[in-house]
């Protein structure tokens, strides 16, 4: 592929994932500027091998004296019950010696920007950026940079860059998940093993059949192919983009240090002002690094596509497989420590002290010096030191980042004087630890911190909503459902709902026959805003309809559409539903700012729900009935697997083991939602608010539902699972 020449006045940074100290060496001998890690604890690869803190502290000195950064993955949420691990965590040290935070939970950000102010955070792309409004809302809050939602394309890479001047971190190449990043429930459902907590078991990569599919061949819709962006690299530059990253923490350093490298091959000629063009070797051995099937540039210049997806295959060898062929090609990371050339110059001069000094350049340009002085240089009474003596001494540099040559090292020492083999050996070491002071980049160390748990602060946000505790609110998603509801408050069936949310599609595209039904009874009708936000979408009509006071607030699931509405309207009452997620006190408080009340995350079990009640206000409502969402996909399986009707409706998918997953096609906002094969069904409470939710349920399953939940009835006799209920997920 051949361009015109780059013209970028900035160095991007090119970020390498490690899983081992073998892949952390492996990327920086490879040309990464930084390597994103996780300690034991609250990385989103739990799987992978991570880092001890003595492991974390030896990488960063390191880096730091390369010039490098590392950054610390603190990206899964974190439960009320495990804050103590997180302060723990904080007061090991670890945290004072990384360049930058990645966070998923916004609790966690609000814990570091009140113990660790100087250490800049990072918006994981687990928090489903895909607009500028998020964006600034993050910015507001302390983030220094935002990892978007890898579904989103140029030109929304470009609104956010231009709207708020972030930095922003893309992924250019590896793995990629069919769900957007944190909307996936999947793993969570069938197993146990959330990928919020870093435990995805990865049930996109297995079989999947559509109903409507006549042929009946099982294939593999949700399976996507690797991302590989080196043909598209000027242009995600050029959308704003600071810094590339790569995927692959838990892929062996081979893959690390191949990926890495020709991907520093090519941001150099971009870097310097060269000639773009793609050498096809290049593109074949990224291919034959551990891929799924054939590689894809991803969503950056398409919405979704079946070109995007291996389809016949899941293209993934098993851990086994790599293990084998890691095996029998281990990259020798003591071997491949990235070396920092240094000039001595030593003065050995009779009644003096003996001087060395060192002097290098690091690959960024900087300059440094060391300096040291040992004891006094004595007349030879038997034996002297000779130049050559000096130099062996000053070559023993071992498997530190240092290396010099012979002609790089300058001795001024007379005749017949003496000093010792191992004074020399001191001097060398002495000189080579402040060339590394000096040669660190500035890491803020705070030695006076203290992890102190605050206690509760009064709450300084929006008063709660005036609902009577053990009330129920209802979710629908079709105008069937409203029909229902509206009969059954005729006949005095509903007289403890105290809201109800009306899916955005539904109201977007019937709104009039569902809104004049909902008018009609006596309680308040509140827009459930979209799942994902895009740019395009419009949603001034429902702006419209709150302006005049047919529909009362909003559920709000994205951190998009909560700016974009808090912005708009100061005191419109506002609840945050279950994927915004309030896993503990401090993300709730955080989210107390913009919203009356959340939704319990449907992941926490009973007894983790009121661990979390008892340290917060505002976590005032769960979901009790209703099939929760497993995917939020920005592909569509009826697109995939046959072709696109733009006709919203439902599909079905069924497994290996024959159970049926309902999906969503909403073709208003061009997307996806996958669905449990059974609904969530659990008691509701005389303390929270209980909702229920309804998706693909046709009116006489409403009715039973509705009767049966609201009047009491404990023998619903309906396939349903209870959930998390009583099995704390991992």
């Amino acid at each position: 592929m051949a361009s015109e020449f780059i013209k970028y006045n900035k160095k991007t940074e090119l970020l390498a994932p490690a899983g081992s100290k073998e892949s952390f060496y492996a990327a920086l001998s490879a040309g990464a500027d930084a390597v994103y890690m996780a300690a034991q604890k609250f990385g989103a690869r739990a799987y992978a091998g991570n880092f001890t803190n003595d492991e974390i502290f030896e990488c960063a000195d390191i880096a730091h004296l390369l010039g490098k950064r590392i950054y610390l993955t603190v990206n899964t949420l974190v439960k009320e019950k495990e804050l103590d691990d997180l302060y723990e965590f904080a007061e090991s040290g670890v945290c004072d010696v990384c360049d930058g935070f990645i966070i998923q939970d916004l609790g966690v950000a609000s814990f570091f920007k009140e113990n660790k102010p100087n250490i800049p955070i990072h918006a994981s792309t687990q928090m489903s950026v895909t607009g500028p409004y998020a964006a600034e809302l993050l910015k507001r809050n302390g983030f220094s940079r935002v990892v978007p939602a890898r579904e989103i394309s140029f030109d929304e890479i470009r609104e956010i860059y231009d709207k708020t001047g972030m930095e922003i971190e893309c992924f250019i190449h590896g793995a990629m998940c069919y769900s957007y990043s944190g909307q996936c429930l999947f793993s969570s459902v069938l197993g146990g093993r959330s990928g919020n907590r870093g435990r995805c078991a990865q049930p996109c990569r297995l079989p999947y059949r559509l109903v409507s599919d006549r042929s009946g061949e099982e294939k593999y819709p949700l399976s996507l192919k690797d991302m590989c962006t080196l043909e598209i690299l000027p242009e995600i530059i050029n959308s704003g983009v600071c810094s590339l990253k790569v995927e692959g923490r838990m892929k062996p350093a081979e893959y690390v240090y191949g990926v890495i490298s020709i991907y520093r091959k090519y941001l150099d000629l971009i870097d310097f002002g060269k000639e773009y063009r793609i050498d096809k070797k290049d593109l074949e051995t990224l291919s034959g690094l551990y891929v799924r099937g054939n590689l894809s540039h991803g969503y950056y210049d398409r919405h979704n596509g079946k070109e995007m997806v291996t389809v016949s295959s899941h293209g993934y060898r098993s851990d086994s497989d790599d293990k084998a062929e890691s095996d029998n090609n281990r990259f020798k990371s003591l071997d491949c420590i990235p070396k920092i050339k240094v000039n001595f110059s030593a003065l050995f001069k009779k009644g003096h002290p003996a001087s060395l000094n060192a002097f290098c350049e690091t690959s960024d340009g900087r300059q440094a010096y060391g300096y040291a002085e040992g004891e006094i240089v004595q007349q030879a009474q038997k034996t002297s030191i000779g130049r050559t003596d000096v130099i062996k001494s000053l070559k023993k540099l071992g498997n530190t980042v240092f290396s010099t040559d012979e002609d790089m090292i300058t001795i001024d020492i007379e005749n017949d004087v003496f000093y010792s083999l191992k004074g020399i050996n001191e001097l060398r070491r002495a000189c080579l630890d402040d060339l590394s002071a000096n040669l660190r980049v500035d890491i803020i160390n705070n030695d006076s911190f203290s992890c102190k748990r605050s206690e509760n602060a009064e709450n300084q946000g929006f008063s709660p909503l005036n609902d009577k505790p053990g009330m129920y609110s209802i979710l629908i998603g079709t105008a069937s459902q409203v029909y229902v509801i509206h009969n059954l408050y005729d006949e005095g069936e509903l007289a403890e709902i105290c809201r109800i949310y009306i899916e955005e599609s539904l109201l977007m595209e019937d709104g009039s026959d569902v809104l004049s039904h909902i008018d009609a009874l006596n309680i308040p009708a509140f827009a459930a805003l979209s799942q994902i936000r895009r740019k395009g979408d419009d949603i001034s009509p429902l702006f419209i309809l709150y302006e005049k006071g047919v529909i009362k607030g909003f559920l709000i699931r994205t951190l998009e559409d909560l700016c974009l509405v808090r912005g708009k309207y100061s005191d419109a009452p506002i609840i945050t539903d279950f994927n915004l997620y309030t896993y503990n006190s401090k993300a709730s408080a955080f989210l107390d700012t913009y919203s009356f009340d959340h939704t319990y995350p449907l992941e926490l079990s009973n007894t983790e729900c009121r661990e979390l009640a008892a340290s917060s206000d505002n976590v005032s409502e769960r979901v009790i009935y209703g099939r929760a969402p497993l995917m939020i996909t920005a592909n569509c399986i009826r697109k995939t697997l046959k072709s696109c009707s733009h006709k919203p409706g439902f599909e079905t998918i069924i497994d290996r083991k024959g159970i049926a997953f309902p999906v969503k096609c909403d073709c208003l906002h061009c997307m996806n939602v996958i669905y449990n094969s059974v609904p969530l069904l659990i008691p509701a409470s005389d303390e929270v608010t209980s909702r229920i939710e309804f998706t693909d349920e046709d009116e006489n399953m409403c009715r039973i539902i509705l009767k049966s939940i609201v009047q009491g009835d404990s023998n619903l006799d309906i396939p349903h699972t209870a959930g998390w209920q009583n099995r704390p997920v991992m």
